[in-house]
């Protein structure tokens, strides 16, 4: 029997704020939205925790492109971003919070992070 989780709880976690902000830079750079698809129906907490290893696994990449592209002019930031790698990070410590939220009920974690990440306008791109 799933566990009712606080969506409070959810939405004040700095640890899902910043997961979302490197999703929707994954979003922009990546283009792979299937990533989305898994991470809002994983089957358990394995599954859960597989997918996001497979989000973080290309993020120096993403990163990278990320800052490329801000220099060229492919992307824009909303707000004055100084530091991609510290803005859009996400590191160990976070990874391990967002699983922990997710354990109980990894499909309800999944989908609100999923769709929190595809509606981010803080991350676009110009072309």
């Amino acid at each position: 029997m799933k566990k009712e989780v606080n969506l409070g709880v959810i939405l004040s976690e700095p640890c899902v704020d910043t997961y979302v902000r490197y999703l929707a830079a994954f979003k922009v750079v990546e283009s792979d939205y299937g990533l989305f698809d898994k991470l809002a129906r994983p089957r358990d907490i394995e599954d859960f925790a597989s997918t996001v290893y497979s989000s973080i696994r290309v993020q120096e990449r993403v990163l990278k492109r990320l800052q490329e592209g801000l220099e060229k002019g492919l992307y824009e930031v909303l707000g004055e971003i100084k530091d991609v790698s510290k803005a859009f990070r996400i590191g160990k410590e976070c990874v391990s919070k967002i699983i922990e939220l997710a354990k109980d009920n990894p499909r309800f974690i999944g989908s609100i992070i999923a769709s929190l990440a595809l509606a981010y306008e803080g991350v676009k791109s110009k072309g």
